[in-house]
């Protein structure tokens, strides 16, 4: 057993930070970090600059990969990574949208920064993003490395990676023009490590061939294989897969060049894809917890996998998207068809949910995902705000497996306060864990044979149950929320971001391929 210890200021932490008042928040961040130890210099911070290859894209039922997205999993702990770059961006527009300032006002002494421009800058037909290789590529290229060196900040150039465009001979056709040896005369002249992307993809994709490179790029995307997938062909965006793959060409390129980054990165040349071919569903159909957008329509706040915000699953997305598994969602109360596309279900007990249907539309549903399960499925169910959620859907598919969420009673606490448990069980979670964080505990009652994983004062708060071929994880908090796994790189005790990555490993790992995807 492993003792955990609970930090009850986590809340007023995170409230704090929204606060404008520069002053409450200095001194609120640095208790903080006083408080757990934390100091700056145990983390190596990397900003990324550059255009859609590199950038961030939407994780939910969506193939497009940015190699900057994947980054985070060729690094250990201790390494943070601010990925800025942007669909469309060149270095000019990248500069005049004032990108490049939000960066350069963020950047310590230590910090690296990644620039990796070129496909956008030679769009001649667009005067916003055109910039000539000689003198205003060059010239972008050179305020950027001068300006991250007025912050003590270590630049670092990325050529950019070529396009898959064979000719009718096999050929891999040339690509960016000048734009790469620019940027190679740059790094000569300011003296800037440099990473050649254009000439390691090239050499790649040239040896690989016109129909095996297709894996690296959307144009090897097979029809239906995303529900939403618009088939386009498209030779110069990335898969998973090759996302995965340009982000070991640059972390190869930071051990080439001896980098103190080095020191940093994993020792396999890949990160393990446990989750490929699977897919984690979460519930939308019964959550009606919505804002409105400035154009009048709504969307998901709570429970979301688009959703930053503390109460969002965008960053257990992250994760589970970086363990190689697809996202989707269900907007409507669950069929066969999309029940059989799916490895793992997440059902939160929602805070605000759709009015009950008929009840037989319960039932249904109900025995719909019990034979799921039965066949191999794995369903998470997970309770919100210590029980106090009446959902009558999630009480009926709960006891559909012989589960019960027992409400607390939070009337002598505060409902912001840390409540868990005393002990963590030596189960495959909380491997390297020392202690989570969570708030507002419900606990559990099972009257079927079940695995007991965590316990809070004597009482259960996570258990899975065999049913079938398939699982039931029960979990009686919402500690993977954003509020939780977004607090890991500001402080070193907080184990949900670890959990949350063993949780999926382990489940992923387990489970049983779609039965139709």
């Amino acid at each position: 057993m492993k003792n955990i210890n609970y930090i009850n200021t986590v809340r007023s932490f995170t409230k704090s930070i929204r606060q404008k008042n520069i002053l409450v928040n200095l001194l609120y961040g640095v208790c903080f970090f006083f408080i757990l130890g934390f100091t700056p210099e145990d983390t190596i911070r990397i900003f990324l600059i550059g255009d859609s290859t590199m950038a961030n894209k939407p994780i939910v039922d969506n193939p497009e990969h940015g190699w900057g997205q994947m980054f985070p999993d060729f690094f250990n702990e201790g390494v943070q990574i601010f990925n800025h770059a942007k669909n469309g961006r060149s270095t000019k527009n990248f500069i005049s949208q004032g990108r490049w300032n939000v960066v350069f006002n963020q950047l310590k002494p230590g910090d690296y920064v990644f620039i990796q421009f070129g496909h956008n800058d030679a769009k001649k037909d667009d005067t916003l993003r055109f910039a000539l290789p000689r003198p205003d590529y060059k010239n972008n290229l050179k305020k950027f490395i001068r300006e991250a060196r007025q912050k003590q900040a270590i630049p670092v150039l990325l050529t950019s990676i070529t396009r898959r465009d064979f000719d009718k001979d096999g050929r891999l056709k040339a690509t960016h023009g000048e734009y790469p040896e620019v940027m190679k005369e740059v790094a000569m002249e300011e003296n800037v490590p440099l990473i050649d992307m254009f000439e390691k993809t090239k050499n790649i994709i040239s040896q690989l061939g016109d129909e095996e490179s297709k894996q690296f790029y959307l144009a090897g995307v097979k029809q239906n294989e995303f529900r939403h997938w618009n088939g386009k062909k498209d030779d110069t965006h990335f898969t998973r897969v090759g996302a995965i793959k340009m982000a070991s060409l640059v972390a190869e390129g930071i051990r080439e060049l001896k980098l103190p980054l080095a020191d940093k990165l994993i020792k396999q040349q890949f990160p393990d894809l446990i989750g490929r071919g699977k897919v984690v569903g979460l519930d939308y159909a019964l959550n009606d917890d919505r804002r409105y957008k400035k154009d009048s329509s709504r969307i998901f706040r709570h429970y979301a996998w688009e959703d930053s915000s503390e109460s969002g699953f965008a960053h257990l997305g992250n994760i589970i998207d970086r363990l190689g598994a697809d996202l989707d969602t269900l907007q409507q109360l669950p069929t066969e068809s999309f029940l059989n596309r799916l490895s793992i279900f997440i059902v939160v007990n929602p805070a605000k949910h759709k009015s009950d249907r008929h009840s037989n539309e319960y039932v249904e549903a109900v025995e719909k995902i019990n034979s799921w399960v039965k066949k191999g499925g794995i369903l998470i169910l997970m309770d919100n705000d210590g029980g106090k959620s009446d959902c009558t859907f999630f009480t009926s598919l709960a006891k559909n497996f012989g589960i019960e969420f027992i409400r607390n009673d939070f009337k002598k606490k505060k409902t912001s306060e840390t409540i868990a448990g005393e002990n963590l069980h030596q189960h495959k979670i909380f491997n390297g864990v020392n202690q989570l964080i969570a708030t507002n505990v419900s606990t559990l009652r099972i009257s079927e044979q079940y695995e007991s994983i965590l316990e809070n004062n004597g009482k259960l708060v996570m258990a899975s149950v065999n049913v079938g071929e398939g699982l039931v994880l029960a979990i009686s908090n919402s500690w993977l929320l954003n509020k939780y796994t977004a607090l890991h790189q500001l402080y070193s005790g907080n184990g949900n971001i670890k959990a949350a990555k063993n949780l999926f490993t382990w489940l992923l790992t387990d489970s049983k391929l779609p039965l139709n995807k």
